[in-house]
């Protein structure tokens, strides 16, 4: 039945498609800005590749760096493909998951996602890949098997994922395990593979095999022997520095020694590219549609030429592109008449007509000031951390059952996704604030004393949490934001490797971006991306100053007290139901005898993070006169 509904909803937005025009991007989004580019090099296999999206098709509407659309990415990989083939190379799309979660044009339709998915297949993607916000609930793995998957038949591998078939009630591979093929023009031949890092908080309808078990069954084995191989392609929702990955690559290169490999990965929200050896490179391409990753190797063999020396090493090269028509159409040498392409235009519109059947751009208050995640230390009056603990949590958080008891509440930083800016807080701004259906759980009348020791044990005692085996599976960095996961020694988001500190610290800022660079003054350059990796400091295509970034802890707390004490006897503990055995854990290490199965209770029931939001922005942030009254639409 919920197909038929979603085949109808496409239907009517689909037949308006050509009898209306749109221009690209979407109508609310602001101008790309002027900035210094660096050109693309081009190879004989070139790559775009897209990552950790999170329901961003429309792109951002609020940031002019970022502000190009799904539709204009459909034209921008047409021309590009149109490019390399005009010069007699190939052009590979790729994506490796977690397409849903983060953006209103996912989260805020019934069924989630019936939008976001006829908006995705519109792009040719050569390889995809499932993330783990695909493997959470079971709607959505169910939605990637019937309907995500057929739309990209054959092109979408899952190595070490299986699925529970609910008509034949058996586990099966969700999709295939890899994939050999060779390229249109070089005739370059690849073995592909399509894997998920050791995720383990999957629906139990999916099971996630481990990369260290998978890289051991025969069809893998059998797999990297293939003498007529090219180059191995590995696509995965994996970050490019990992166990995982550096398992694989060791097992490929325990048979081939000397075969090329390139890595796409993702996961942490960052820009990242690194070296495994002169053969081997890994790239990782940001998030939310902020960057289009380019790659390109030349010197490769292929099936048409068997010249090439394995003693020299083929040559790979990358570029982080901002998602936006200035660096569209310079990479492509074309303008605003002879870029778009008839189907960029349409998926334009679709996405125009989505939005505004989801009212996304309808005004709930306004914010009177930016609020970062982490382009201020914390705490700080413009931390979004700050302004929940202080402002929100404590007006909002109580429970009709357990009138005047205060309460202790725990919330985790990853539990926000992203910065609120001044100005009209959106129906999308709430679900891209926080997108998660997590509610509140709760422990009644626990000793004060004991209970504000767990966000220390959280935050300062995480070798707690990985010194005893039986603790391996929480990691208490996955706790915090994935753009703040990346271990020490791996490139942040551009900041420099060597200034990686704690969020207690005071914070640092990226490298220096150049005083003069093609004509543009520092103080004239757009903040943004400033990336150190592997292979220097050139990998941006736009030439940005740098922004601040500080480390934020693991959790914030927040006291709400009934009688004005701030330090009562006992309280509620309450925290986000998502990290209830991390919370479990370190009560015990704050000597708290409870048991959390036994004692744990459901707190302010059909609330979530994401509607308390919403409720005390309504409530508090009234707009201006003369401007938008609040709920009005944009």
């Amino acid at each position: 039945m919920l197909h038929n509904i979603f085949l109808a909803a496409v239907v009517l937005l689909l037949s308006s498609l050509f009898t209306s025009s749109v221009r690209a991007v979407q109508p609310s989004a602001p101008a790309p800005v002027a900035a210094p580019l660096r050109d693309l090099e081009w190879g004989q296999l070139n790559f775009l590749h897209t990552t950790d999206t999170h329901g961003w098709l429309a792109g951002h509407l609020q940031e002019p760096s970022y502000a190009a659309d799904w539709g204009d990415y459909v034209s921008f990989a047409v021309r590009m493909r149109e490019k390399a083939h005009a010069s007699n190379s190939d052009l590979l799309v790729i994506d490796t998951g977690d397409r849903v979660e983060g953006n209103g044009l996912y989260d805020s339709s019934e069924p989630k996602g019936v939008y976001l998915s006829e908006i995705l297949r519109h792009q040719h993607i050569d390889l995809l890949s499932s993330g783990n916000h695909e493997l959470y609930n079971r709607t959505t793995s169910q939605a990637e098997f019937f309907t995500t998957i057929p739309n990209f038949r054959g092109n979408y591998l899952a190595s070490n994922i299986d699925i529970l078939h609910p008509a034949i009630n058996e586990f099966v591979p969700l999709a295939p395990r890899f994939k050999k093929f060779t390229t249109q023009v070089q005739g370059i031949r690849i073995i592909a593979f399509g894997f998920l890092f050791n995720f383990k908080k999957n629906d139990n309808n999916t099971i996630v095999r481990s990369v260290e078990q998978t890289i051991k069954e025969d069809w893998f084995q059998e797999a990297i022997r293939d003498k007529d191989v090219d180059l191995f392609l590995v696509i995965g929702h994996v970050p490019v520095r990992s166990i995982e990955y550096d398992a694989l690559y060791r097992a490929i290169r325990a048979i081939r020694w000397d075969t090329p490999i390139q890595f796409f990965g993702g996961h942490h929200h960052i820009r990242d590219y690194v070296r495994y050896d002169s053969k081997a490179y890994g790239l990782a391409s940001g998030r939310f549609m902020e960057t289009i990753g380019f790659m390109s190797i030349d010197g490769l063999s292929t099936s048409k030429c068997h010249a090439k020396s394995a003693l020299v090493a083929p040559k790979f090269r990358r570029k982080y592109i901002d998602n936006n028509l200035f660096s569209f159409y310079h990479h492509t040498g074309l303008g605003e008449d002879t870029f778009p392409t008839e189907n960029g235009r349409n998926v334009s519109l679709l996405i125009q007509q989505s939005r505004n059947a989801l009212k996304l751009d309808m005004i709930h208050g306004c914010a009177p000031r930016d609020l970062w995640m982490s382009r201020v230390e914390y705490p700080h009056e413009n931390s979004i951390y700050t302004w929940l603990e202080d402002e929100v949590l404590p007006v909002s958080l109580k429970d009709d059952s357990r009138p005047g008891q205060p309460a202790l509440v725990i919330v985790n930083t990853g539990a926000i996704r992203f910065d609120v800016f001044e100005g009209p807080f959106t129906q999308d701004t709430t679900y891209i604030v926080s997108p998660f259906t997590s509610g509140f759980r709760y422990v009644k009348d626990v000793p004060y004393n004991k209970a504000k020791l767990i966000v220390e044990v959280l935050n300062k005692q995480p070798q707690i949490f990985t010194e005893l085996p039986e603790h391996v599976d929480l990691p208490t960095w996955s706790l915090a934001p994935p753009e703040h996961l990346a271990h020490p020694g791996d490139a942040v988001a551009g900041f420099d490797k060597s200034l990686r500190l704690s969020w207690s610290a005071a914070g640092f800022l990226a490298g220096q971006a150049l005083l003069s660079v093609n004509g543009y003054v520092r103080s004239n350059l757009i903040p943004g991306y400033t990336t150190k990796d592997d292979a220097g400091t050139d990998g941006d295509d736009t030439i940005h100053s740098p922004i601040p970034f500080y480390r934020v802890p693991n959790c914030i707390q927040s006291l709400i007290s009934t009688n004005g004490s701030d330090q009562p006897e006992m309280v509620d503990l309450v925290y986000i139901d998502f990290i209830e055995p991390y919370v479990a854990l370190a009560a015990k290490f704050a000597s708290l005898d409870v048991d959390f199965e036994q004692d744990s209770d459901i707190y302010m029931p059909s609330t979530s993070l994401t509607s308390l939001i919403l409720d005390w922005v309504k409530a508090n942030w009234a707009c201006e006169d003369g401007f938008f009254e609040s709920g009005a639409d944009m």
